[in-house]
């Protein structure tokens, strides 16, 4: 009989208790998937850009206190869903490194209770760290991000458990995560932040409709329905096919109409190539082989960092040629277009091999070589 995520008192493998305290640092660092943290970084520095293209202002101490904010609950929401995603996890037959958790709990590394223990904390502290956000409508954006987030599978709302977690994890991560990073620099609202989350927020429920494609399989075996369980693979290749040009389509419009500008519409059109190759490969069926998995489900998952990267190269450079833009944000959005760019560029030849490792894997199982 398998440990639940409900029963933490079983750890799973016995060889989890003889693994040593470098190795159970390691797995926790693994656990949280800090690769991740790269999304809620993008969205913050992204919200932030459209603020000071507004209104040539920086609070430096704002943005570290969104940010802060956005790492802890974007770290609580992981840990939280490893340990109530536990048996769904484990059902999945074919997990890529970007979806079906981080294994460690699957493969015995920690015991389910250092999961949940961890969102524990990680959940208080983020609370005090939205209390510490000066005005009430910034506190409440921060509670909303907390309550959805840990709601997305915990009991007794599940929403990732009834076809709504793809909407639930639009609307925080590139939705109110940017509008609090926008408000936290008091900037009144603009219509460039309402186009910009807009097109973040469809691109975000896209992008996890694609997410959830491998794991359906596994998510079927206990009972969670997700939204792309429910229109099945080739209703979310036509989705997401059609989404995206309606998405890009409106990019095209509000740059066209000056809602959004030049520079950030046309560097927002520069990424169209990405989503472009993830439908095409998508029509293909390739997800049913786990190379094909390993780089669509990548490579979807880049499409939201890049279009943010792309808000905040285009909002600043509108600060510089207009209101100026202050010396410590062109710091700040240097560093982060370059923490992107660092880690891109390290990621995709390891994303490759893996790739690779598994296309080997597949061959040698079909044709028995190495079998046993």
């Amino acid at each position: 009989m398998t440990a639940t995520p409900h029963s933490p008192g079983r750890a799973g493998p016995a060889r989890s208790s003889g693994v040593r305290e470098p190795g159970r640092l390691r797995a926790m660092v693994r656990l949280g998937r800090v690769k991740f943290l790269l999304q809620s970084s993008s969205v913050v520095g992204a919200g932030t850009a459209v603020a000071v293209a507004a209104s040539g202002g920086f609070s430096p101490r704002m943005y570290l206190l969104v940010l802060l904010f956005a790492w802890l609950g974007h770290l609580m929401t992981h840990y939280c869903n490893e340990f109530f995603d536990l048996d769904a996890d484990r059902a999945n037959p074919s997990p890529t490194s970007w979806t079906g958790g981080s294994r460690v709990l699957v493969d015995g590394l920690l015991p389910p209770r250092v999961s949940l223990s961890a969102a524990f904390v990680l959940l208080f502290c983020a609370l005090c760290t939205a209390m510490a956000l000066p005005t009430a409508g910034q506190r409440l954006v921060a509670v909303a991000v907390l309550a959805v987030s840990w709601f997305y599978t915990a009991p007794p709302v599940r929403l990732n458990y009834r076809a709504l977690g793809e909407v639930a994890c639009a609307t925080v991560l590139y939705a109110l995560v940017p509008l609090l990073a926008f408000l936290a620099q008091s900037t009144p609202v603009t219509p460039e932040l309402f186009a910009y989350l807009g097109v973040v927020f469809a691109l975000q429920l896209l992008r996890c409709l694609i997410m959830n494609l491998p794991d359906i399989p596994g998510d079927q075996r206990v009972g969670k329905t997700t939204l792309a369980g429910v229109l099945g693979p080739s209703n979310v290749t036509r989705a997401y096919a059609g989404g995206n040009a309606l998405v890009y389509a409106a990019v095209a419009v509000v740059t066209v109409t000056g809602t959004l500008p030049p520079v950030t519409g046309g560097a927002l059109l520069a990424t169209l190539p990405i989503p472009v190759w993830v439908a095409s490969r998508l029509r293909t069926g390739v997800l049913g082989d786990q190379r094909g998995a390993e780089l669509v489900t990548f490579w979807s998952s880049m499409l939201l960092p890049a279009t943010s990267c792309a808000v905040i190269v285009g909002m600043t450079v509108t600060a510089f040629l207009g209101r100026g833009a202050p010396g410590p944000w062109l710091v700040v959005a240097t560093a982060t277009i370059a923490l992107f760019g660092a880690w891109l560029a390290r990621t995709v030849p390891a994303t490759v091999g893996r790739s690779r490792r598994a296309t080997r894997r597949d061959r040698r199982s079909a044709t028995g070589v190495g079998a046993t």
